[in-house]
């Protein structure tokens, strides 16, 4: 989700060949893409349902993003830990205050 994000703006912005091959470049290098299975269809089930029953509602994209960390147990590095605040056994890393 956060490639697929990130790849949106050189469309929106008409970013030229050379500039998106920059940025394809450092996708390449600097993210790793886990795929979507059974699990992480589950764990996003349960991220957006939790959050709703909160009265918290997430959004489905950051519901991706979120339900992947747990999936892997991997730490989520955000500058809005607000947008995941409401998501249980996350671990959040971020320098903005919540």
């Amino acid at each position: 989700m956060t490639v697929a994000e990130m790849l949106q703006w050189s469309v929106i912005y008409k970013w030229g060949p050379t500039r998106v091959r920059r940025l394809e470049g450092w996708l390449e290098t600097n993210f790793i893409v886990f795929p979507i299975d059974r699990d992480l269809c589950d764990y996003w089930a349960n991220t957006k349902a939790t959050c709703r029953a909160k009265g918290r509602p997430i959004d489905g994209q950051n519901a991706w993003i979120a339900a992947t960390a747990l999936q892997h147990q991997l730490p989520l590095v955000t500058h809005n830990p607000k947008d995941f605040s409401a998501v249980d056994e996350l671990q959040l890393i971020s320098h903005v205050s919540s």
